[in-house]
């Protein structure tokens, strides 16, 4: 099945950064809030009334992920063209990263992973260089997103061992998405006993940093491959925990429903099966990218909830 559990990640900064090649992306970071791109648009064109030069311009490449992240592809672009006609030999290397991760990011997000490749590379190659750490694993990542089987992989730990080398707190957070990706890419070259691996490595690194949401989603990666391993009962029995602990944080999943039917759906058990299809067709039918992307995935879902 896809993998749309990919965690999006939050930083809450208590003070902003002054200092160094990355401290605008310090600053940044505090102002994103991923699950809410219209806030964290905001948030950056009040930014921008102080800002001019380099600063300027990485907060505009920020503000054209707010609109990709909206699927307003156009948008992205064309404040991204703006941001590379003002950029010049003198440009931070930050900024030039970010214009590279933000305009591959767009091409991505609108099925054209081919014209983002590319970027990713030169943002990585750049990053590296210039010791840009947080930014580098950013582009080591994309890449391990962009290739697949053993190359994907061979990206994945260049940004792992980036995560693991820095005690950054950013850094650190890096961990448990990385460890996801490494999972979900075993999962997809069928080696369901390292892909576990990768997800408890990745559910131990977001307990650390006690974000609610990751960690159900690095339960969810575990569970699912219980599920892939026909082991359905503990497959199960987990999935039901994290029913219940995202409705308990107000957060119901999809997600979670869709797998909590599939195993009652294999263990010969269709009336339990049918209201679990009925909850996960009415929360990912409002999901933009599901419904765009896995329109045979929904019908499905809607024929069994019958």
């Amino acid at each position: 099945m896809a993998d749309r559990r990919a965690p999006k990640l939050r930083w809450i900064a208590v003070a902003l950064l002054s200092i160094g090649a990355e401290a605008m992306a310090a600053d940044i970071e505090a102002l994103w809030d991923y699950n809410q791109p219209a806030v964290s648009e905001a948030r950056f064109r009040e930014a921008l009334k102080t800002e001019s030069g380099d600063d300027a311009l990485e907060l505009e490449t920020q503000i054209a992920r707010t609109f990709s992240l909206r699927r307003e592809f156009t948008q992205a672009h064309a404040l991204l063209d703006t941001v590379q006609r003002r950029m010049s030999e003198k440009t931070r290397s930050a900024v030039r990263v970010r214009y590279l991760l933000e305009r591959g990011r767009t091409f991505r997000s609108a099925n054209e992973a081919v014209k983002a490749r590319p970027l990713f590379l030169e943002a990585w190659q750049i990053g590296d260089k210039e010791k840009l750490t947080l930014l580098a694993i950013d582009a080591a990542h994309m890449m391990g997103i962009v290739e697949g089987g053993e190359e994907a992989q061979r990206w994945n730990e260049r940004a792992m061992a980036l995560a693991m080398s820095s005690n950054v707190p950013r850094a650190i957070r890096w961990r448990g998405s990385l460890a996801n990706n490494m999972g979900h890419t075993e999962r997809e070259r069928g080696n369901l006993d390292a892909a576990a691996k990768h997800f408890q490595a990745s559910l131990t690194a977001f307990q650390l940093t006690r974000s609610g949401s990751q960690i159900r989603m690095a339960k969810w990666q575990i569970a699912n491959v219980m599920r892939l391993q026909k082991r359905f009962d503990e497959a199960l029995a987990l999935q039901l925990v994290i029913e219940t602990e995202a409705s308990e944080a107000g957060e119901p999943d999809g997600y979670v429903f869709e797998e909590i039917a599939e195993i009652y759906l294999v263990k010969n058990e269709p009336a339990k099966a049918k209201p679990y299809f009925a909850k996960a067709v009415e929360a990912l039918s409002k999901d933009t990218w599901f419904a765009e992307n896995e329109g045979d995935r929904l019908a499905r879902m809607r024929q069994l909830a019958k």
